[in-house]
């Protein structure tokens, strides 16, 4: 391992100790690039070598999963973190860099299914946004649509915590 701990962070730490992501989705979102997750420190081929990833992918990998554990399909996904990174095509890393730099507590993201109509819209409507605790709206019906309260903050909270555990600083 290199001299920063942080740099180069094993996909078994990943799926076991910091994320809890499956090991085959893990597996399906790196190799097929979805959502700009890519082992950024060391690719490394599936039985060849270990692939290797850094502090910013496993940040991006949690939400990523988090995003996908709340019921969030591919299509909508991509678009909550287009939303977050300003980007066009998908980036999970700088989605959660952003969101780490807010502080975050939470992404709230109401859907609104399509409805009835003789020319359907080509997606249901989305609307992100990132909010604090204080702003957390109480838990109420939403007649027209879906509302999904992401806690963010928490789990990158978490993530900090065990990577401290396990890749304590040098020379402590």
């Amino acid at each position: 391992m290199s001299t920063d701990p942080h740099s180069e962070i094993d996909a078994a730490d990943i799926t076991e100790r910091l994320v809890g992501i499956t090991p085959i989705y893990l597996q399906n979102f790196v190799s097929r690039g979805l959502y700009g997750l890519r082992a950024s420190a060391k690719p490394g081929k599936v039985r060849a070598q270990r692939r290797l990833f850094n502090r910013d992918d496993v940040f991006g990998i949690a939400l990523v999963w988090l995003l996908f554990e709340s019921g969030l399909r591919s299509e909508p996904l991509a678009r909550v973190l287009n939303d977050i990174a300003g980007t066009k095509k998908a980036n999970a890393n700088l989605a959660a860099k952003k969101l780490l730099q807010a502080k975050s507590e939470y992404l709230l993201i109401r859907r609104t299914p399509r409805g009835p109509t003789k020319s359907p819209a080509d997606r249901p409507g989305q609307e992100t946004m990132i909010i604090s605790q204080a702003d957390a709206p109480q838990p109420r019906p939403w007649s027209l649509g879906i509302e999904l309260l992401i806690p963010v903050g928490h789990k990158f909270r978490d993530i900090e915590r065990r990577m401290e555990l396990l890749f304590p600083p040098q020379g402590e």
